[in-house]
């Protein structure tokens, strides 16, 4: 059947069904919108009062801004002149640049004008507000734990694939409880105007010796961490690890010359991340103590290891490390002196005979600075020193590394600014040769060759020992072995941290036996 199709039907239009009035066509873009083929005069809309109301205002205020703010660009450019600048950075634990001496060459060579704006860059007034205010900003940016770890710089190496649950590993990494009764202030960057002025040379040489004690660790060094444990921060030095083939060639040789003449002692310390690493990050520090113990093994059988790491280990949930510098507190120093006094077979004074010195609650030391680490940096500590019992009846006299006399004075000094210079407390710092006669008649004299870490020990040897004389490794320019021969030293004692034990500071010692 044929299939068949359908189509509409027509119907009627109705009378309702009239064309309605309906909008015109959008106009093409760029077209005058008229369809007829006339030209059409398109009028410009004329500008209304308040447009012109908004104009001015918007001009007055573009005007009155500008009137203020040349002002203040003006007086904050001629303030930059005018007020005294920074010259040292107590933070940054260095002197900063210096205007340079102007002379034709360096002036069309262009070193003089690049001088002149590093100088006006690095020395801005109260510099070291400044930086905090920079470290505080930055520590806004990410997101850190309760147990943070924080590494800073470059990332370290792994130099320690040891199985973590080794027993004697174990034992040496206890984990401290923090008995610190200081709060947490964020006060590290309120420095007073008066201590800039007040600096002097000397202060300015020390802070260049913290800086070269940093370069010095580098061999040895693995980087460094910020860690917060226990609602505190703390900065850790890495340990790299090394042989100490220097250092063990030398004391050999100490004891060749002098063996028949005096005793000589190993006395190596260990920085905090001995004790205070978190397990899950020791791959990245070699163990100090089983270093110090492997050089030990290398040294000539009649000279005195002193362990005082394993010492220490014992104090681990006391304040014996500073959290936001690289020394022991001095704590720390006296459980060592108490462990070296042992092996010397002298006596030793308890710690409740001594005075308690507290230098400030609002330390900052060279990790802090080093660090560059906000938390660090705000997060201040105690530091406090102890004065023996017989302090008074002791002299201390002062000599320059050619043993010219520089005065006599107290073994404890404050030098430089407390908040980030207080280990300077002890003896003003490294370079000169410290001499001190106690009151104990027991024919012993004591030679202590050290790096800093050595400093914050003599005080805790002064009811030991007759006489104590302490020289630095880095700056004592005289033949050591014959010094110590006129003094009538009868022990020789070699303190210092491990660092400088595997490290450049320990070439020092074979030149300070032959210069």
């Amino acid at each position: 059947m044929e299939e068949q199709r359908r189509t509409p039907r027509k119907t009627a239009p109705s009378k309702s069904s009239a064309p309605r009035h309906t909008a015109p066509p959008e106009k093409p873009h760029g077209s005058s919108g008229r369809t007829d083929g006339q030209h059409s005069h398109k009028h410009p809309r004329k500008k209304g009062f308040n447009y012109m109301k908004k104009k001015n205002v918007v001009h007055g205020f573009s005007v009155i801004s500008l009137m203020g703010l040349v002002p203040v660009f003006f007086i904050t450019a001629l303030l930059l002149i005018v007020i005294p600048r920074s010259d040292i950075s107590y933070i940054e634990k260095r002197k900063l640049a210096t205007f340079p001496e102007f002379s034709f060459e360096s002036y069309f060579s262009g070193e003089f004008t690049a001088k002149v704006t590093e100088f006006y860059d690095d020395t801005v007034p109260d510099r070291d507000n400044f930086k905090t205010a920079g470290y505080n900003i930055k520590s806004l940016f990410g997101l850190h734990t309760e147990e943070a770890v924080k590494f800073v710089g470059n990332p370290v190496a792994v130099v320690n694939d040891k199985d973590k649950k080794d027993s004697s590993k174990q034992t040496s990494k206890t984990t401290p409880s923090n008995n610190n009764n200081q709060t947490t202030d964020n006060n590290a960057g309120k420095k007073t105007d008066t201590a800039d002025k007040n600096l002097n040379e000397q202060q300015n040489e020390e802070v260049q010796k913290v800086n070269k004690e940093k370069d010095e660790y580098k061999e040895a060094s693995n980087g460094l961490i910020v860690v917060k444990h226990e609602g505190h921060y703390r900065g850790l030095e890495l340990f790299g690890g090394g042989e100490g083939e220097a250092y063990v060639q030398a004391l050999n040789n100490f004891q060749s010359d002098l063996g028949d003449k005096m005793k000589i002692y190993s006395v190596t310390a260990s920085t905090a991340s001995e004790f205070y690493l978190p397990p899950d990050y020791e791959q990245y520090s070699v163990s100090q103590k089983e270093t110090m113990d492997k050089i030990s093994q290398k040294l000539d059988s009649n000279i005195r290891y002193v362990d005082i790491i394993s010492a220490l280990g014992k104090h681990v949930n006391e304040d014996i490390y500073l959290r936001t510098d690289h020394h022991w507190s001095s704590l720390g120093a006296y459980y060592a002196a108490q462990e070296f006094a042992k092996v010397a077979g002298v006596p030793f004074k308890d710690i409740s005979t001594y005075k308690k010195v507290d230098v400030t609650d609002q330390f900052s030391g060279t990790l802090a600075a080093w660090s560059a680490d906000a938390d660090l940096t705000n997060d201040t500590e105690l530091f406090s020193y102890y004065i023996p019992d017989n302090y008074d009846k002791c002299t201390t006299t002062y000599y320059t590394t050619s043993l010219e006399e520089d005065g006599t004075g107290g073994f404890f000094n404050q030098v430089g600014f407390a908040e980030t210079a207080a280990y300077l407390t002890f003896m003003g710092g490294d370079e000169l040769v410290v001499k001190v006669n106690t009151n104990v008649k027991n024919g012993r004299k004591l030679m202590i060759v050290k790096d800093s870490y050595g400093n914050a020990v003599p005080g805790f040897l002064f009811g030991s020992f007759e006489e104590i004389c302490v020289v630095d490794m880095r700056y004592f320019n005289r033949n050591l072995e014959e010094f110590a021969q006129e003094e009538g030293i009868t022990d020789l004692a070699f303190v210092m941290v491990s660092f400088s034990a595997v490290g450049v500071n320990a070439d020092n010692l074979e030149v300070l036996r032959t210069q």
